[in-house]
């Protein structure tokens, strides 16, 4: 029996999932260096064996630091400097595969995991002390949230999170003599263990194992893996489609979680962007700067988005690489679906429960008379050029260039303000904006009786959305006094035209939104909701419909 010392050494465990184990072994064939393996007995079942095998990545090369030319101003001899070195350690038992990483190594298995097994873990131990926790919120503005806590025993979060990490002190009882009680879970348990060898990694992996067939005693929310796949088919195709029509439909979030291991994607690494022979080093990974690439390289994005490859650099070598679909944060609405780290998931039914009772607590207004059509845009469009064709701006148009000139101009949102204004006792704040440090900021469309209205039209989740993110960011901005001219406020409104034939079902006497299929909008109302009331304001929704 090999003994690898006897001080308290950390473990980053891992196990595999059982559909991409094949694909595993043939990344430890492929990218690592097999050193040797041995078999041990288990400890508490005579006829249970392990397989624990040792792989070892090695660099090839070796590189001069970017840094280089400081030493160069003291004609120092050039420096070189390799790759962290990266093992795995590989424990096979009874068709189970487990993993403990070393180094960087974590980045090349974290893709092959069981995303569940961690925090299944965690769902069964109890909880000493919460330390730090890193959620994911897809329909939030704060895509991603690490809190930090001091003397803190409860996990806490708001709908929509999901847990992507947790750093606690555990009550470890009499398992205290075989690891230390602070432990980490996300896609893997890391865990110090009071000896550093295989024996006390065994013992460590069946005391998980056992801990995992006891009863739950935490809620912890974690969105639930999609694992029919034909539902993952379909959800990849809805998703390459509403790419196709508008990409802002996505999002890349600035924080991942590997492993245990927070990446802070615009400081921790660098990233080269890869589509057949055309590569771009970038230093943050944004959509601004996949947009660059994809538009410097004439990437047809209904044909070839997902093949765009990312290539992770870390002491600048290339640690892990992915397609760009890893990358993307994305809700599918109508299949109550995100899409996170690469892999779908889905929102659990206590969660759409709890969401929908929520909406139906919101005040929403409905008044027909402010209802529109697209013959109103026309209409209102027709009187412009009446007015404004003589206009010295138009001299030496033709009519019809006249007409497209103030299609443009008056779009459908602008119109639907103005009309408001002009026959309602709006007071129209659209396209006014009022400069803050040296930022200029519009504040409100729309404003009548102490309440400050954003206005949207529109029938998808990703447009409508943005007026909820809108109010919340004008509501902030008033708080601060950075608008000292506005008027005062004791109601905050969002207005949403629903760009639809069909209306929604009332319910107690008002429509009845939470029948709207758009998850994503209804999470960030429920946040938004929130938010006002906290702020001391009342929400308000007003809803009206706009027919084609």
């Amino acid at each position: 029996m090999i003994e690898w010392g006897v001080t308290m050494g950390y473990v980053n465990l891992y196990k595999i999932d059982d559909n991409k184990q094949l694909e595993f072994t043939q990344l430890l064939q492929e990218k690592y260096e097999f050193i040797g393996e041995q078999e041990y007995k288990s400890l508490h079942d005579k006829d249970r064996k392990y397989i624990v095998g040792t792989y070892l990545y090695r660099a090839n090369d070796s590189k001069i630091p970017d840094w280089q030319w400081i030493l160069d101003e003291y004609e120092c001899d050039k420096v070189k400097i390799y790759s962290s070195p990266r093992a795995i350690l590989k424990i096979e038992s009874d068709g189970i595969i487990y993993v403990i990483s070393y180094g960087l190594a974590y980045f090349s298995v974290d893709k092959y995991c069981d995303v569940e097994f961690a925090f299944e873990f965690a769902k069964r131990i109890a909880f000493n002390e919460i330390k730090t926790t890193t959620l994911t919120a897809p329909n939030s503005r704060k895509n991603k949230i690490v809190n930090v806590f001091v003397d803190y025993s409860n996990l806490s979060y708001e709908s929509g999170e999901s847990y992507a990490k947790i750093k606690a002190r555990m009550d470890t009882g009499k398992e205290k003599r075989l690891f230390k009680e602070t432990i980490e879970i996300g896609h893997s348990i890391k865990a110090q263990l009071i000896q550093n060898n295989i024996d006390s990694i065994i013992e460590f992996i069946e005391y998980i194992e056992m801990t995992l067939k006891k009863p739950i005693i935490n809620k912890i929310p974690v969105f639930g893996k999609v694992k029919d796949d034909e539902l993952i088919a379909d959800l990849d195709e809805r998703l390459h489609k509403k790419i196709n029509d508008n990409i802002d439909c996505i999002n890349i979030s600035e924080l991942d979680v590997i492993g245990v291991t927070e990446i802070f994607n615009n400081n921790d690494s660098s990233f080269v962007l890869k589509y057949k022979r055309a590569h771009e080093n970038i230093e943050s990974l944004t959509k601004d700067a996949i947009m660059h690439f994809i538009e410097t390289n004439k990437i047809n994005i209904e044909k070839d988005f997902f093949n765009i490859k990312i290539a992770c650099l870390k002491y600048e070598q290339i640690v892990c690489t992915y397609n760009i679909k890893r990358v993307i944060d994305f809700t599918d609405d109508e299949r109550k679906c995100v899409l996170i780290k690469g892999e779908w998931y889905q929102y659990n039914s206590d969660y759409i429960a709890y969401l929908q009772e929520s909406i139906k607590e919101l005040d929403v207004i409905y008044d027909s008379k402010y209802d529109f059509t697209d013959n109103k845009l026309k209409e209102y469009v027709s009187k412009k050029f009446d007015i404004e064709k003589d206009s010295i701006e138009y001299h030496g148009m033709t009519s019809k260039q006249i007409k497209d000139r103030l299609s443009k101009k008056y779009y459908a949102e602008r119109v639907y303000n103005c009309v408001l204004s002009e026959s309602y006792g709006f007071e129209n704040y659209d396209r006014e904006n009022t400069s803050v440090q040296g930022e200029k900021l519009e504040l409100m469309d729309l404003y009548k009786s102490e309440t400050m209205f954003a206005v949207k039209i529109g029938n998808t989740s990703s447009k409508l959305s943005y007026v909820v993110d809108q109010s919340m960011a004008s509501l902030e901005m008033y708080k601060n006094g950075q608008f000292p001219s506005m008027p005062s406020i004791n109601t905050v409104a969002v207005w949403i035209v629903l760009k639809r034939k069909n209306k929604l079902p009332m319910y107690d006497g008002k429509p009845d939104i939470s029948k709207l299929n758009m998850i994503m909008l209804k999470n960030r109302l429920d946040e938004w909701k929130k938010s006002v009331r906290v702020a001391g304001y009342t929400p308000v929704v007003y809803l009206n419909y706009w027919e084609s």
